[in-house]
């Protein structure tokens, strides 16, 4: 298929700072690395064969090449995440269609994934399921600019049809559930069947004891 697939990666165990109550820094940055594998073996099972990390600081760039991905490294005026997906689209080539997967979606399959791909649209949404978007298929990849930040599934929807561009929503379980907070992993974790790679990293790293403390976190 000729999908390019961007999957941006933000600095490894400085980011998802809401499981800092469970997990340190070192712990956090293994998690994401897992989820990043998780996320990686769902697209790879579909047939997508291109997969890009956009990469934020060195972590991410080592995760990404433990995993074999190509990595575009943000530039260092980056700014907001539609910036980073953006310069990595444009380095991969700029016209080709553009799949854009998030990173921390260890319930992720082949299957949510080819749901995503079937959809007869040029611009298709999978939203979580507190209104951020998981995975945005574009349909050439700068059919739309991105709008990552808060309800940005709805505003995706909604810069389509201004534009008067056919979007789908196409809803599946890998895709609602993203993780910024331990509760986050633990529904899931009981109610899907999650990656491999996060379910070993649970079984080393028990989360759901004591709580260290806590503090704020940014949600896509």
């Amino acid at each position: 298929m000729s999908i390019v697939t961007i999957v941006p990666l933000r600095s490894p165990g400085l980011g998802k700072t809401r499981l800092a109550d469970r997990l340190d820094a070192d712990e956090r940055a293994g998690l994401a690395g897992a989820m990043l594998a998780d996320v990686v073996a769902a697209i790879r099972g579909c047939g997508l064969e291109r997969v890009v990390l956009a990469a934020s600081g060195p972590g991410a760039v080592a995760a990404g090449a433990a995993l074999d991905l190509e990595v575009v490294v943000d530039p260092p005026d980056v700014g907001t995440l539609d910036h980073a997906i953006e310069h990595a689209r444009v380095a991969c080539g700029g016209q080709q269609d553009v799949l854009v997967v998030q990173a921390d979606l260890p319930a992720l399959t082949a299957d949510d994934v080819a749901a995503v791909l079937a959809a007869d649209a040029a611009v298709v949404v999978a939203p979580t399921d507190d209104g951020g978007t998981s995975a945005l298929l574009r349909r050439p990849g700068g059919v739309i600019d991105t709008r990552y930040g808060p309800d940005s599934a709805r505003r995706h929807v909604d810069g389509a049809k201004a534009a008067g561009i056919e979007v789908v929503v196409v809803g599946r379980a890998g895709f609602c559930m993203d993780v910024d907070t331990a509760a986050d992993l633990s529904r899931m974790s009981t109610t899907l069947s999650i990656g491999a790679a996060t379910a070993d990293f649970l079984k080393e790293n028990p989360m759901f004891d004591a709580p260290r403390g806590h503090e704020n976190d940014r949600r896509r």
